[in-house]
């Protein structure tokens, strides 16, 4: 696993992702290795010939770089910034670099608000800020509720079970949460299992379909192969078939009511 630190300009950055006018992104890369993960994109950015996974990128800093963009501004930041589109802020480095901490202490201190989304139950190591803040959502995904298929497609990040603690935890304290079922893997993912299993520790759900663009379907269909030989080709087709992820919409809204939660939006690509 390859960790060095690099120089950037800025941290805070405008985002076309729907709800999310500013995105902070702590770091290039991340080390959970999602065998889906879209974001594989962003090494073309780098010079990094390591596969996707296998490093990260430290942005130095960030913290006082971002300090001294909120204090540029003419008004003061008050849209919520989204915590990240391309990496994940809670990844184990992040134990040793604090870099996602040191962030929200500035933000905190302009009242910035927050959104976060991320596979890691270390976020309750700074649920005593994201308690502070007048605006804080904290949210995370799941691809699967099930820890032994979790191990598979997500090796490196928290198992889905303290994942589900995790959210728990933070709704008893306050914050609010949310849960992102990304991406859904047509015979894997099974929403009923997932949204049975957030009764109680989220207030709000989406729903996101496997994105193929991001040249990650080869690593997706091996890792079906390690859970049932016949699921890539079952997956795949399934995937592309409109009226399946047009149901799938009807059923998730109707379970979100059955539960009282709130369907925030349902992904297709």
């Amino acid at each position: 696993m390859g960790i060095q630190t690099i120089e950037v300009k800025g941290i805070l950055q405008k985002s076309k992702i729907p709800g999310a006018n500013f995105v902070i992104n702590p770091y290039v890369g991340c080390v959970h290795g999602c065998v889906y993960c879209y974001a594989r994109f962003m090494k073309r950015f780098t010079a990094h010939t390591e596969p996707w996974g296998t490093f990260l990128d430290v942005k130095a800093g960030a913290a006082r770089i971002l300090e001294k963009q909120l204090a540029s501004r003419r008004k003061p930041l008050r849209e919520e910034v989204f915590f990240c589109s391309v990496t994940d802020p809670y990844q184990p480095p992040e134990r040793q670099y604090r870099q996602t901490r040191k962030i929200l202490e500035v933000l905190l201190k302009h009242e910035v608000p927050v959104s976060i989304l991320t596979k890691s139950d270390l976020v309750l190591r700074d649920k005593d800020l994201l308690r502070q803040f007048h605006g804080a959502t904290a949210g995370l995904s799941f691809s699967t509720v099930d820890d032994r298929t979790a191990r598979i497609l997500e090796p490196r990040a928290s198992p889905p079970s303290r994942r589900i603690r995790a959210l728990k935890e933070l709704r008893e304290a306050g914050i609010d949460t949310w849960a992102f079922l990304s991406p859904f893997l047509p015979g894997v993912s099974d929403l009923g299992r997932m949204v049975m299993a957030l009764d109680g520790s989220v207030e709000s759900f989406g729903v996101e379909a496997i994105n193929t663009a991001g040249g990650n379907w080869t690593g997706v269909e091996k890792a079906l192969a390690k859970i049932d030989p016949e699921l890539p080709g079952k997956c795949r087709t399934v995937a592309g078939q409109p009226g399946f992820w047009k149901d799938l919409e009807h059923h998730a809204r109707k379970l979100a009511g059955e539960h009282g939660m709130t369907m925030t939006g349902f992904y297709r690509h």
